[in-house]
């Protein structure tokens, strides 16, 4: 019975321990634990280039690390360009937006009319009427929260350029001395404990982020190369939006690709309606089928679980919670095991 206490009390502690340390310490430690990741990355062709062409590890680790990190800032400024410049399209575009939308506005106040007698013109002003209040309102309320956000996306920019170069100086510097760091790490009793959860934890945590990065980019590619043969000009844009959408609980594709089938049909553009609803099962069906293989059977979560460290993870930790909800569920199962391990073997040896 004092064993079952103890273990209730530990993962109370730990649950606790788990969610501080995600919530306050997690974000700054994310550089360093980059850096590391980094440096043991390169450190296999380091040793090489010393061995080969008697360059120090830590200069030519460093230029590993250095060229690494500027291509992946390159291809992400490529591929943000691209979404920049579809973005301005998508934006030069509602003029012409506007006016489908008034022609379709004029066909429902048509059809109200023949339904209930009330005049198009005046069922059409008074939705306009309320339409300009509830403009105004929101520009009123949005005023205030767009400096907001423009402070936060300021701030947010120099945060990543600052963690950006701590990645490359921490991993550079710790490069040099990494094996040196691994024995000391492993001469401890604590060390060895966190080694055993960290290995225990990159293997799932890195299975679960694959699995999910790899779904969020079939859905996305199959919506944009879906939205290209579909003739829409933003396809890049509109198959990442609905791709980022597709991933997050209780939303999915349909919130996005439903709505857009209805309205092309009411426009009488059936075979386009047809088309995105199409899209919409295909990339049902894809995530359905790759969700159980990718998801369930790599980090060994029952669906349930998985389902609720992430809703969870919504409310505790905001919008990065769909990662680290499960991530703190597989940290929590990892120190949970090696606790009743070492408590296991405590008992043996009293015994």
């Amino acid at each position: 019975m004092a064993v079952e206490r103890k273990k209730i009390w530990y993962g109370i502690g730990t649950g606790l321990g788990v969610y501080v340390g995600m919530r306050y310490l997690f974000p700054a430690a994310v550089p360093f634990l980059l850096g590391w990741m980094l440096a043991s990355m390169v450190l296999p062709a380091a040793r090489w280039m010393e061995r080969r062409w008697k360059i120090r590890r830590g200069i030519g680790g460093g230029l590993l690390i250095l060229v690494i990190t500027v291509t992946a800032a390159l291809l992400l400024w490529k591929a943000g360009g691209l979404l920049v410049a579809q973005v301005q399209g998508l934006l030069a575009g509602t003029s012409d937006w506007g006016e489908k939308a008034g022609n379709f506005l004029d066909s429902c106040c048509a059809v109200l009319e023949n339904v209930t007698g009330i005049s198009a013109e005046k069922s059409r002003n008074f939705l306009i009427y309320q339409a300009g209040l509830l403009v105004e309102q929101l520009q009123n309320r949005l005023g205030p929260a767009c400096l907001g956000y423009l402070l936060t996306l300021v701030k947010g920019i120099i945060a990543l350029g600052g963690g950006v170069l701590v990645v490359i100086l921490f991993g550079t510097l710790v490069l040099k001395d990494m094996d040196q760091f691994r024995k000391w790490i492993r001469k401890s009793e604590a060390g060895r404990r966190i080694v055993r959860i960290t290995e225990g934890l990159c293997r799932a945590g890195g299975r679960y982020l694959k699995a999910q990065l790899t779904i969020m980019l079939l859905v996305a590619s199959l919506c944009a190369a879906g939205f290209w043969i579909l003739g829409n000009p933003y396809f890049l844009v509109a198959g990442v939006v609905v791709g980022l959408l597709d991933a997050l609980p209780l939303i999915g594709t349909g919130t996005i690709l439903i709505p857009w089938a209805l309205l092309w049909c009411l426009q009488g553009e059936y075979m386009l309606g047809l088309g995105y609803f199409l899209l919409y099962l295909a990339a049902d069906l894809l995530r359905q089928f790759l969700e159980p293989r990718l998801l369930g059977q790599q980090i060994g979560l029952h669906p349930a679980v998985m389902l609720i460290s992430i809703y969870g993870g919504f409310f505790l930790y905001g919008l990065p919670g769909f990662f680290l909800g499960p991530f703190s569920v597989l940290v929590f199962q990892n120190v949970m095991k090696e606790v009743n391990c070492c408590m296991e073997k405590k008992r043996n040896a009293e015994e």
